[in-house]
């Protein structure tokens, strides 16, 4: 015996992070059942999925935006500064405009639409817009929450279940719904929070064996959801707006897109004629008020010459009319440009929209740059009003246009204050002129006078009259052809659906992926927490202990296998255990080799005594002793008595050549363990023990030690310490990871001499990985130093 190893260097563990494919593929392999199973529903549910999922479509409509007027160019219109015709149209505004609440409810509101139906296709529930089994008619004093799934179950030809179940918020308060009821066709059904009738479209019959399901439209969140989903696209460089949205049900797509189009041109019409119709309602007000006073003049006038026998006025006459009527003319026209400019003065800071501006062409205003700024102020107005749809106070784009709006309506002040000036002065003057000229007249008959004055009237009052008869006709005329900058180049059709193809191929390798997946991430997360020992890399991370050899799974009902079975791979494991002994013994005075086991199961009898008749067999004596004196098993391995044994000798009760038993294995001799004593320990560190080594050492080649678990008693750990060889069996899928730190601290404290490991329990499946690795220790790893 030796015991030149206690104080040995214990070896560092080498630590290695990265990821060992091979390990991993054998994890995975090892439990290839586990990934045919996922694969199987991986690959089902994703045949579920491409049968069952509705078609998804791409619906899309196209408007092309420009800045030409389209108008009838008619002379003298507005002086060509009609709102619509001017104002530059930005992408950017558009975009703001068809994306804005508004006009996104007023379309949603237009359709009319009541309800959502569904109907349950395997697992799925699918739309059917267009082609509802039923017509529901509401009660207009049920409350009918939306936001809730009401079920339909046609049971017969006259009756169907109506069940319900989940929450709504009536008055902003959560409210519990769940009802489940019979109710007739074409009768109302009624409950605390619907009232509706349900009319079948078809025979009734036909509905049995489906399932429908229906919710009331909430128009402000479908117009909310409409806003979220449809894209709004335009090109830098163009000027084409591209709506578009993906949906499985297209016909109610397009109904909304073509509505929401059709919505968005009556509005920018009517946004872009505001001041053409401001301007035709302030003639209209005008010429009521003018046509009493043209009548009352062309009756006064009449009368008058024909009470007087009066049929025509003196050439005198005529030319003081003439002026007069001159005068009162241009005085009249700048009245209403007077009017105008003050009334324009007074109300520039309180409009807040272009409809409440009036084009100064009315009133004949013709200076150019007075037409220009209340045109452009009714081109920011315009702007304003649709940003004002999107966009909240706080946007820097509306702060800027509204600061804009402000420079604009300062400069038309300034201009105002000067052009009232001027008109006033060219009023005083005409009144001046008329004073004068009205002190011929006084010289005139006094008939002829009045006649003059009333002539005058008449005159006065029909040509301005006519004058806003035919700026009333000229409105007219540009309203019935002012059309809107906006064109339609593709609108939202069946014939242009653009399928979203579902890739059939890529769903079903997705879905098997994902089958795969799942187990393999199972089997990674079990290892993971799997505290057992699996695979020979297990060992190696964890323990720089040589690996003696690994033994195979035994497939026999035989525990000696080696006798039983000469041929079997267990065997030839035993085989190549017996030839690396040869390089842990390094002289002839080591014999004895010591096995054992951190905790009970992991093999240890069972290797201890093939281990001894692989020996034996190869013409080596060898003799095994049964030192696990507490639950002895080796006299009914090889068929022996324990009536005498290892216990009799150290109490001092039988002598060698009493407890020495010959096996029917040619040379192969057995010390059973004996009868249990109450005190195995004591009786092991007795000098007997390490006298009966050293007998034995001189009469046999080896000798084989069946020590007890060394974490349950101390009497392996006893033994140990006479041991030239120490091998500790650890059983795959039984033995623990926390066993080989205990392994490891019996080795760093030098307790046992010469420690190494047996990997015991290998099953064939496990040829992929690991067993390579046992020549590897076999022949290479530790046994040249």
């Amino acid at each position: 015996m030796t015991a030149n190893n206690n104080h040995q260097q214990f070896p560092a563990i080498e630590q290695n992070d990265e990821i060992d494919i091979k390990r991993l593929l054998y994890l995975l392999l090892s439990r290839w059942y586990w990934l045919l199973i996922g694969l199987l529903l991986g690959a089902s549910m994703a045949y579920l999925v491409v049968k069952f999922t509705p078609a998804n479509y791409l619906v899309d409509t196209s408007l092309l935006v420009t800045n030409e007027s389209k108008g009838l160019n008619v002379e003298n219109i507005f002086m060509e500064n009609m709102m619509g015709n001017a104002a530059k149209v930005t992408l950017q505004n558009e975009v703001e405009f068809l994306n804005s609440f508004t006009l996104n409810y007023q379309a949603v509101d237009n359709l009319n639409w009541q309800t959502f139906w569904q109907k349950k296709n395997l697992v799925i529930w699918n739309g059917i817009y267009l082609d509802e089994p039923f017509i529901l008619n509401k009660s207009g004093e049920a409350l009918n929450p939306s936001g809730i799934s009401v079920y339909i179950t046609p049971l017969s030809e006259t009756q169907y279940k109506v069940k319900a179940d989940g929450e709504v918020k009536i008055n902003n308060r959560p409210v519990k719904i769940k009802f489940d009821e019979t109710a007739s066709y074409n009768q109302p059904f009624s409950n605390q929070y619907f009232n509706f009738t349900l009319t079948p479209q078809e025979t009734p019959g036909e509905l049995l064996g489906e399932s429908y399901r229906f919710s009331f439209i909430d128009k402000s969140k479908l117009t909310t959801n409409y806003i979220n989903k449809v894209s709004t696209e335009f090109g830098k460089d163009s000027e084409v707006i591209k709506l578009s949205v993906e949906s499985t049900e297209p016909m109610r797509e397009i109904h909304f897109l073509n509505e929401l189009v059709r919505v968005y041109l009556e509005l920018k019409l009517s946004l872009q004629t505001q001041t053409q119709k401001r301007s035709l309602e302030f003639i209209d007000s005008q010429l009521s008020g003018i046509s009493s006073d043209l009548s009352e003049a062309e009756n006064t006038f009449t009368e008058f010459r024909s009470k007087n026998q009066i049929i025509d006025l003196s050439s005198q006459g005529s030319l003081i009319m003439e002026q007069l009527k001159e005068i009162e003319q241009e005085k009249s026209q700048l009245q209403m440009q007077l009017d105008y400019f003050k009334n324009l003065q007074r109300y520039l800071g309180n409009i807040q929209s272009a409809d409440q501006l009036v084009a100064p062409s009315v009133v004949g205003i013709t200076d150019a740059t007075l037409n220009a700024l209340v045109l452009k102020l009714s081109e920011l107005y315009s702007r304003r009003k649709v940003l004002a749809f999107s966009a909240r106070e706080n946007n820097p784009s509306l702060i800027l246009l509204n600061q804009e709006i402000e420079q604009v309506n300062e400069q038309v002040r300034e201009m105002l204050v000067n052009l009232i000036d001027n008109t006033e002065l060219s009023v005083n003057t005409l009144d001046r002129r008329y004073r004068r000229i009205n002190k011929q007249l006084n010289n005139m008959p006094e008939q002829e006078q009045q006649l003059i004055n009333i002539q005058r009237q008449y005159e006065l009052t029909n040509e301005i009259y006519t004058y806003l008869l035919q700026r009333r006709a000229e409105l007219e005329i540009a309203l019935a052809a002012a059309v809107v900058d906006i064109h339609i180049i593709d609108p939202a059709q069946f014939e242009r659906l653009v399928p979203l193809n579902k890739n059939s191929i890529l769903i079903l390798l997705i879905g098997a992926f994902l089958g795969l997946l799942l187990p393999g991430v199972l089997i990674m997360v079990f290892d993971f927490f799997d505290n057992s020992i699996h695979l020979q890399e297990d060992i190696e991370k964890l323990t720089p202990l040589t690996i003696l050899g690994n033994v195979f799974h035994n497939t026999g009902k035989s525990e000696l296998v080696v006798v039983e079975h000469p041929t079997a791979p267990i065997t030839e494991s035993y085989r190549t255990i017996r030839t690396n002994l040869q390089y842990k013994f390094t002289n002839k005075e080591q014999k004895i080799i010591g096995l054992h086991s951190v905790q009970p199961a992991e093999g240890k009898t069972f290797n201890a005594s093939n281990l001894a008749c692989i020996l034996a067999m190869n013409d080596r004596k060898t003799v095994l002793i049964g030192a696990d004196m507490r639950k002895p098993r080796l006299h009914r391995i090889f068929n022996l008595s324990n009536k005498t044994g290892l216990s009799n000798y150290l109490a001092g009760q039988s002598d060698l050549e009493a407890i020495i038993q010959q096996s029917e294995i040619e040379n192969l001799s057995l010390i059973v363990s004996g009868p249990v004593p109450p005190n195995p320990a004591e009786l092991i560190e007795r000098p007997a023990f390490v006298q009966l080594l050293e007998k034995l050492k001189t009469e046999y080649d080896y000798v084989i030690i069946d020590n007890a678990p060394v974490s349950r008693v101390t009497d392996g750990l006893i033994t140990s310490k006479h041991s030239d060889l120490n091998l500790f069996v650890l059983r795959y899928g039984v033995s623990k990871k926390d066993q080989l730190k205990y392994i490891n601290d019996i080795a760093k404290q030098g307790v046992m001499n010469n420690p190494a490991l047996i990997i015991n329990d290998i099953k064939l499946h496990r040829l992929s990985y690991g067993y390579s690795y046992s020549y590897q220790y076999a022949y290479g790893k530790g046994y040249t130093d």
